[in-house]
This record gives structure tokens, sequence and C-alpha cells, in this order.
């Protein structure tokens, strides 16, 4: 390697140390959940470098004011940037983008939530005395509000009887004809294509299929 070589490779990482975080990941297009779902951070220092950010709650890029070191990779130069890189992220009712309240003032109580980054409904130990709606008595009430225009994922699920010997009468999303059919569960595992009643089968999977379906928030139900 000739001294020219040699001198571009010793600046190169200086160069990458004084790039700003976001703008190393303007290339990568994709859903980048992991960039465009961090908040905002303008950083420690004084610059006064106009950027953008995608905002989880608004489910657009909105400008910032960057400091111009540190911060965070949800940081870009354009709008264009932010769009091109942030716009698959799939767009969910306002309350399914709000994180869980963790204030503890209540007995403690399984619920579920939707997590923006997997895009799915998780399970958590609720105890907040005020709660912001992302907040759900069961996975499929979630998953029916949350998720995007589409059935969840896991109505394609294949049928699923379990692990046990009892014999239970369940309903699942068949994919093949599109519709909810009755099966014998054995009482323990499977999957969540797993519902007790055709209606909740229905109303889940099979109607999740038609687009444009308006959807209500679910009450909660505490014992």
């Amino acid at each position: 390697m000739d001294s020219t070589g040699r001198l571009a490779l010793m600046f190169l990482p200086l160069l990458m140390i004084g790039a700003a975080p976001g703008h190393l990941v303007q290339e990568h297009i994709g859903n980048n959940a992991e960039i465009c779902l961090l908040p905002p951070d303008e950083g420690p220092c004084r610059a006064r470098i106009p950027s953008y950010y995608y905002d989880r709650y608004t489910q657009s890029c909105r400008q910032f004011i960057y400091g111009g070191c540190k911060g965070n990779a949800n940081n870009f130069e354009t709008w264009a940037a932010c769009h091109e890189a942030c716009r698959r992220i799939e767009k969910v009712p306002h309350i399914c983008r709000l994180e869980v309240n963790e204030n503890i003032c209540e007995e403690p109580r399984e619920m579920y939530f939707f997590n923006l980054m997997t895009m799915t409904c998780e399970k958590f130990m609720s105890v907040g005395c005020s709660h912001n709606g992302n907040q759900f008595s069961d996975k499929a009430s979630c998953m029916d509000f949350c998720a995007p225009k589409k059935s969840p994922i896991f109505c394609y699920s294949p049928k699923d009887e379990g692990l046990c010997s009892a014999n239970v009468t369940r309903y699942y999303f068949n994919t093949r004809y599109k519709t909810c059919v009755a099966f014998t569960y054995s009482g323990c595992g499977g999957n969540d294509n797993n519902f007790i009643n055709m209606k909740d089968c229905t109303r889940v999977c099979a109607k999740a299929l038609k687009k444009g379906k308006k959807k209500k928030m679910p009450r909660l139900r505490f014992a």
C-alpha cells in the first residue's frame, strides 16, 4: 500500500467519530425501528444544527435543534433522509404508541401492552395508579385494537393442539379458508391462534382482513 492509502486509513476513524450519530445510518433504508423509535436527543454540545428525528407519537419526521455531538441515531440532516429511513414504521392508533405507565400504587396484575419495537402485544405486570390507554386485559384485545391494518401475525400460526391430554373445544383461524374453525385443544401448550369461542376468533382474525375496519377501544376488565 502506498503512503497516500496509509494516510487515508489513518484519518478514516477520525472522520467516523466526528460524524453525527444519525448521519451515519441515513443510507440504511427499512423499518429501522431500533433507530426511528429512539427519543430525540440534542446532545450535550452547544451548536445549533437544524436536524430531523422521527416522532413515534405523531408518526412523522419533525425538526429539532442538534447540539453537534453525541445524541443518538434518530438524527437526520434532512426531512427526506428521515422519511426514507423511517417510512416503513407501520402506523398504529395513538394510545398504542404510548409507553407503559410504571408508577406503583396498586396490586400487580397481569396485563398486555403494544410494543412498537416488536409490533406485537407483550405481557407485563401492571402496578400503575393511572392508565394511559396502552394497557389491555388480554392479548387478543390488544392485538385487535393496536395491530396495523392486517390480521395479527399469530392468526397465521398453524393449528396446535398442545401437549396435554384434555379434550377442550377451541377455535383457530384457518389461513387457507380465511375463516375460524373448531379444533380439539389438549389443555396446555400450543400457540396464540387459540380462542375460547368463534366470536373472538372471528373478531380478531377474520374481520381484520377487511380494510377500513373501525377500531373501538376495548374496555378493561378487572377482577
